[in-house]
This record gives structure tokens, sequence and C-alpha cells, in this order.
């Protein structure tokens, strides 16, 4: 007799348990899918959707840190952002091509993040959840503001400075620097891919991959 309630109070507390655990996971998915939803939104490039102006561009840029890392804290699986982009891919209406270049760029930025350590800091956060720009917390540029650069600078190409693919988290002195770079091997073989996913058109390219080429050749000279 002793034994049977033993073993009810058991499977009850059991039960219980599992409960409580199931709709954790439940909670933890249902926060996952809607920060989601709304990623998906803020980095919608179709035509329409995307950002018309370089607060706009920033302001996505910042709101998406902060929900990638909530869904971080939410998936129950390993978090990465190539499973978070595979997933974001069937309910985006962006172009796969779109879609990858963005990936990268997030990748770098949220890899940034961490690395400015503003993830650790409860204000930071909070400039992210609204938005906005917030202070580097941790390493090299520690207490300087952070600011949304670009992989390809307006001066060598303004057709996409609003494209969040091309949009990168940087120290406020570093983004200063970079606007007076020149066309890098770098910057050549991103304007190619960005024209590969139509997202620089062809002329534009050219022009660049052009200049790279006058660049290169001017300085061999000069050696």
């Amino acid at each position: 007799m002793i034994a049977d309630y033993f073993w009810k109070i058991i499977f009850t507390a059991v039960v219980i348990v599992g409960f409580f655990y199931w709709k954790d996971w439940m909670n933890h998915n249902k926060e996952y899918e809607r920060h989601m939803s709304e990623l998906v939104e803020l980095l919608d490039h179709s035509k329409g959707a995307e950002p018309n102006n370089d607060y706009e561009a920033a302001s996505r840029i910042y709101r998406s840190i902060y929900l990638l890392r909530k869904m971080e804290e939410n998936r129950v699986e390993k978090f990465s952002i190539d499973t978070v982009f595979k997933e974001f891919q069937e309910q985006s209406n962006n172009t796969r091509g779109v879609n990858n270049l963005i990936r990268d760029a997030f990748r770098e930025n949220y890899k940034k993040a961490k690395e400015y350590g503003l993830f650790e800091d409860e204000d930071a956060m909070s400039s992210l959840m609204d938005g906005t720009s917030t202070l580097i917390i941790k390493g090299p540029w520690i207490g300087e503001k952070l600011e949304v650069g670009y992989y390809i600078s307006p001066d060598i190409n303004d057709t996409i400075s609003f494209h969040l693919a091309n949009r990168l988290l940087l120290p406020q002195t570093v983004k200063l620097a970079m606007q007076f770079a020149d066309i890098t091997i770098d910057v050549k073989e991103r304007a190619d891919r960005l024209k590969r996913a139509e997202v620089l058109d062809v002329g534009a390219c050219d022009s660049i991959i052009q200049q790279y080429n006058t660049l290169r050749e001017l300085a061999t000279r000069n050696n």
C-alpha cells in the first residue's frame, strides 16, 4: 500500500516537472519565432520595404543585433547565424543571393557586437533594443561611440549606401577613417558579389573594378 502511494507521488512529480519543462520550452520557442518574424520584417529588401535613409538603415542594424541576441538566449538547440538565416530564408521576401549577403554581414556584425561587449551591458542592450547607437564596452575602442559604417563607402559608390548587406558595425573613428580609404581587393570582391546578387548594377561594379585596376597599375608604376 505504501509502495503504491510512493510510486503515485513519483509519477505525479515527474508529470508536473515535465509539464513545466514543456511549458518553458514552448515559451522559448514562441519568443524565438516572434523575434524571427520581426527580423524578417527589418531585413526585408523587397521593393518598397528597404531602408530609405541612413538613420533607418542604422536603426535596423542595431535592432536586428538585439533580436539575434535574444534569439540566441531562447534557442533550445545550438545557435548560429547560419542556422538562423537558413530558417529566415523560408519566410523572407528577399532573393537567396541578397539573403546570403545579409547573412555574411550579420555574421561579422554579431561577432563584433560580442567583441565590443555589448551583450554584457544592460545599457548597451537597451540602446540596441531601441535601435540606437551605444558606447563600446570593452576592447581597444572602449568608451568610443558605436557607428554603422560601410563595406563600400558612399565616396566610392552611393547607390548601395542604405543596403544592410553593405553595412558594418565600427567604432566612430574607424568609420571616419574608412570614408577616405581607396578601393582595396576586398572592396572589389564585395562589389562583384553585390553585382551577382543584383544589389549593385553592372555599370557601378565595372566602374569600381576599373578604378581598382587603375590604382593597382599606378602603384606598380610608382614602384
